[in-house]
């Protein structure tokens, strides 16, 4: 089958040697590809998490005999939610729309992510002139994200700034064959935006992760560069965040937490890694103290050797409802490494699962919880080997992305067959 999955914001192969971490796109894009189909992944020429252009115009290139991705330029933007990338998303979505037109041969399916709703409806029109099945896959639930992220009294002007986007949103998920989700909930969103019933096609398949492993060499490499940052496997609770530091993760109480652990001497250590507007601040407010360090944005080699050596990883998101109601990438990164997970929120679907098969633990936001249920963890390691044990058994049953994106093939496989 010819298939085209359509995703703007995710790390790609060809980004920093092809050192970054696969996610939900690239993943399903390797798994098809391993299953003989021929894939085209459309995306920007915009790195999002770095936020800067990869190449200066639009460029095809391949990742295998099977496998490319057709990068779209557009305009980029400094912070993700802003009016730049709501310029930039259109932009982009326009251009998808006049190079698809282009194209001498037609996909047999399409998988387009939401968000953005601008590449998707445009996905949609070309499916329904070609007569191509079009699945939706809901990741994120932009824009009402845009509602947690600012204060209560903008509200009106969000009203007017996201009409055309929630206009192309139900649109988008009205044409499409059919809608899939990280979670009942977004499912439920998209088929609601739909305004239809929910019909047999319409799934869930959650945010599988693969358990990549790194060659000698680069473990190696990998190794000594934590060794030099002075984190080693040790008697100290290893307890890291891997992500944007950004509006969305609000790391502010852990500071708060270290700041209260340093002063009492605690076995506890924090490696914050990533990059974003919030880096400089939390490095100000952390710089007097010994227990925590900031390497920055870390390669996907880096990351596996962290994670072999974490014990407790930190999920700290805003009260939203786009993470009340979802399981995101980052948690089922640390599961793949049987990291327990400390959540800052204080209910929704990972909650939920916390609490049921007792691979973590939640911290209300609150920095003195975070800090005691850490001091007790260090000196507790049955609790916390229990703890480990757990989120690997619960990866392994939920979570693991070669189990997850063979399901979601045999799913698109076998629309193309029926329709």
């Amino acid at each position: 089958m010819k298939i085209w999955l359509v995703q703007r914001s995710e790390s790609t192969p060809h980004d920093n040697t092809q050192s970054e971490r696969a996610m939900r796109t690239g993943i399903m894009a390797q798994v098809l590809a391993q299953r003989g189909h021929q894939i085209t992944w459309w995306t920007s020429t915009f790195d999002h998490f770095n936020h800067r252009h990869r190449y200066e115009t639009d460029v095809c290139l391949e990742v295998s005999s099977n496998y490319k991705i057709q990068y779209i330029r557009g305009y980029g933007y400094q912070r993700n939610v802003s009016i730049s990338r709501i310029l930039d998303n259109n932009l982009v979505g326009k251009r998808f729309a006049q190079l698809i037109r282009k194209q001498t041969e037609t996909p047999d399916i399409i998988i387009a992510s939401i968000p953005t709703a601008e590449l998707a409806l445009e996905a949609v029109r070309y499916g329904r002139q070609h007569n191509i099945p079009v699945i939706l896959d809901i990741r994120d639930l932009w824009p009402d994200v845009f509602y947690d992220l600012v204060p209560s009294y903008t509200h009106p002007v969000i009203d007017l700034i996201t009409i055309p986007m929630t206009r192309k949103l139900e649109q988008a998920c009205a044409g499409a064959t059919s809608i899939v989700g990280l979670t009942e909930a977004f499912l439920n969103w998209g088929i609601k935006h739909a305004n239809r019933l929910k019909n047999k096609n319409d799934q869930v398949f959650p945010m599988g992760y693969l358990t990549n492993s790194c060659y000698p060499s680069q473990q190696e490499s990998a190794d000594k560069f934590w060794q030099d940052k002075g984190v080693t496997k040790s008697e100290y609770l290893l307890v890291t965040f891997v992500g944007t530091i950004g509006k969305t993760n609000d790391l502010f109480p852990v500071i708060e937490a270290a700041k209260l652990l340093n002063d009492t001497q605690a076995k506890v250590k924090f490696v914050i890694c990533g990059a974003g507007e919030n880096l400089s601040i939390l490095q100000s407010k952390a710089e007097k103290l010994n227990n925590i360090i900031f390497p920055g944005w870390i390669n996907s080699e880096q990351i596996i050797s962290l994670l072999e050596m974490a014990d407790i990883g930190i999920a700290p998101y805003i009260n939203s409802k786009n993470y009340i109601s979802n399981v995101p990438n980052k948690p089922a990164e640390y599961l793949s490494r049987g990291l327990g997970i400390a959540l800052s929120l204080d209910c929704g679907v990972l909650y939920d699962i916390l609490q049921e098969h007792n691979i973590g633990f939640s911290y209300y936001s609150d920095a003195e919880k975070l800090a005691n249920n850490l001091d007790c963890l260090s000196k507790d390691t049955q609790r916390l080997k229990t703890m480990q044990t757990n989120a690997s058994s619960i990866f392994d049953k939920f979570f693991n992305g070669e189990a997850v994106y063979n399901q979601m093939a045999d799913y698109l496989e076998n629309i193309v067959v029926n329709s």
